[in-house]
């Protein structure tokens, strides 16, 4: 069964399937791993039109890299099972998503004990991997109903992590009820850190001519230890499978167990991580194995030159043997965008399960009174005022008037709300929207504490307004825009809504150049910011006037005393918290990278131009 949104989407997909794989004499990295012998055929650069999904299941070991949740992957991971389930008698699909200590979850699930949906919430009540579920649902589902035995693959993060810091041996023996076969290769070689280094800091690794010049740093160390711990812990389970199977056949039966095993591509590329340990305990099975990984492109590349020249700008000429075959794919803006805010919801519905906690008043009053917020403010956000959040402080310019009818687009947890609801006094209305339901939900509950009747919240896409045309007179934002994919849309709502000599005061984060440096890893906030040097001429273009982009508060830095940051409730969530996937940032220097900015800008009645004569403000 396919979900109703899958359905949809995959109308929308375009994917490409294109071999990878050079010959077994082929050689690209003097130390790079290739289990295959020379029967094996070449299929570099060679576009298959339609998929060759009979000859990749004809395989009893098929390893699917792939990027999270996207669908037209997870369509094709499809395709991929219900060939194997026709070649086999019993099919053995073993996931990534799923931690050992989730099996009895899945086996419920298998056994027709729970739905879906229940298999989803159970998974995120009791589980710590937190993948998005639902394009898996149909692949799921066929696994089900054809009788697939479904498999947890990895170690739970928490005995990951817990390998950076402690000895081997103690974690092993943790580990001990789930790796019950010998354990195959804990210390990852120098190729394999090779690949995994160049994915984290995006250097580029195919550059045959210079890459002594461009060799890995140590930085990452610490974590490739985490890494090769998960691939180690699956492989372990692959091959426990795989042994069981060839002890319970007959001596005349065929082999009919067939092994699918689906995870990041990290863990599978050029044979490293999991391929290479399953193939070393299973050598018999480096012919009878099959690797595909996932690419995104920006555009349908159909020319089957353009798609080769990706093959190489992305993996390399002939010989560097990423995977046999690279299936590329492309999702329409829209589909991107639905992404891109579900993870957003998500994690600002972590950050609103926690908000009652009590927080650091201390440091939001540093952050807010340097942002430029006033006592009188500071004040009127309430008693929970340590659950601000923004960028700057967009009060500054929009100079809130008694009466007035505001939106806080991005309202959060409520704030800058009931800081506007002060302004505007009991005769005027302030309307809060916001992506996360929980941070909604928090927000309308505290303007009830406070008697706040003016102030009501709700759930809302900033780029579908629920509000009629002409019907605001201020709009207010603080932070929102950072995460908006389609900045355009998004003010053109804010245009819309806004009544004929209406202003907008938004505080958003920019870059200072038009593309951040290629060939570095940047965090999905960043690589969303808009260039600030675009955000005038695209607010003229819908139609504002007197736009004002305010850089004067622009760093993005800012010193907190230790005695301060001190008083922090490690319990309460966060959501810009760093981590060790972005290490490698912290030699850069982020005021010229990035700059905090105010947009304030005014919707002209007609026949007007003149700011003044729309809207006096008090000085």
């Amino acid at each position: 069964m396919t979900s109703t949104r899958e359905g949809a989407m995959m109308k929308n997909f375009w994917h490409r399937l294109m071999g990878a794989r050079g010959s077994a004499t082929d050689t690209f990295f003097p130390d790079q791993i290739y289990p295959h012998t020379n029967d094996r055929a070449a299929n570099f650069g060679n576009m298959f039109t339609s998929n060759p999904v009979e000859e990749i299941a004809s395989h009893r070991l098929v390893f699917l890299g792939e990027i999270h949740s996207m669908p037209p992957i997870v369509s094709f991971q499809r395709q991929v099972q219900r060939a194997m389930q026709k070649r086999s008698n019993q099919l053995h699909l073993v996931m990534e998503h799923f931690s050992f200590e989730l099996q009895p979850l899945l086996d419920q699930y298998a056994e027709g004990n729970i739905s879906y949906d229940q298999l989803v919430r159970k998974y995120h009540e009791t589980g710590e991997e937190g993948h998005d579920l639902e394009p898996y649902r149909g692949l799921l589902e066929d696994a089900k109903g054809t009788g697939a035995r479904l498999h947890a693959g990895f170690i739970p993060r928490s005995l990951a992590r817990k390998f950076m810091k402690e000895s081997p041996e103690e974690v092993l023996k943790d580990a001990s009820n789930w790796l019950k076969h010998p354990i195959v290769g804990l210390e990852g070689s120098d190729f394999h850190y090779n690949i995994f280094e160049s994915l984290i800091s995006g250097r580029y690794l195919y550059d045959k001519e210079n890459t002594s010049a461009i060799g890995p740093t140590d930085q990452f160390r610490r974590i490739f230890k985490a890494q090769v711990f998960k691939d180690v812990a699956m492989a372990n389970k692959v091959n426990q499978l795989i042994e069981e199977s060839t002890t319970r056949k007959s001596k005349d039966a065929k082999d009919n167990d067939n092994f699918l095993v689906i995870a990041g591509n990290g863990h599978f590329l050029h044979y490293c991580g999991v391929p290479e340990r399953v193939l070393l305990q299973n050598p018999e099975l480096a012919n009878d194995s099959c690797l595909v990984v996932s690419a995104g492109l920006e555009s349908s590349l159909s020319d089957e030159k353009d798609l080769k020249n990706s093959l190489r700008e992305r993996y390399g000429d002939v010989g560097s043997n990423a995977a046999d075959y690279v299936l590329f794919y492309e999702i329409p803006d829209d589909d991107i965008n639905f992404n891109v805010k579900e993870e957003t919801r998500k994690a600002y519905d972590k950050v609103g399960e926690s908000a009652a906690l009590p927080g650091n008043k201390l440091k939001a009053a540093w952050i807010m009174y340097n942002m430029g917020y006033s006592e009188e403010q500071f004040q009127a956000a309430g008693p929970d005022v340590y659950n601000f959040q923004g960028v700057g402080n967009p009060h500054v310019h929009a100079k809130i008037q008694p009466g007035e009818r505001v939106l806080d687009v991005g309202s959060g947890l409520g704030i800058d709300s009931f800081i506007a609801s002060h302004s505007t006094g009991p005769g005027g209305e302030v309307i809060g929207i916001d992506i996360s339901s929980k941070e909604v939900n928090h927000a309308q509950s505290k303007a009830q504490v406070y008697g706040l009747k003016q102030t009501t919240f709700m759930v809302a896409d900033m780029e579908k307004i629920p509000l009629p045309d002409d019907s605001i007179d201020v709009v207010i934002s603080n932070g929102a825009f950072c995460l908006a994919p389609n900045k355009k849309r998004a003010f053109e709502e804010l245009f819309r809504v806004l009544k004929p000599g209406g202003r907008i005061s938004v505080c958003t984060t920019t870059t200072k150049m038009e593309n951040l440096e290629p060939g570095v890893s940047w965090p999905l906030c960043m690589r969303m910011f808009v260039p600030q040097r675009d955000l005038k001429p695209m607010c003229e273009e819908i139609g504002f006037q007197n736009v004002i982009v305010d850089d004067s508060d622009s760093a993005m830095s800012m010193e907190i005393p230790e005695e301060v940051l001190r008083e922090s409730n490690p319990d309460r969530n966060k959501v810009h918290v760093g981590g060790d996937d972005f290490k490698h940032l912290e030699n850069y220097d982020m005021d010229q990278i990035c700059a905090r900015v105010c947009v304030s800008a005014f919707k002209p009645i007609l026949g007007s131009t003149s700011p003044q004569e729309l809207f006096p403000r008090s000085r």
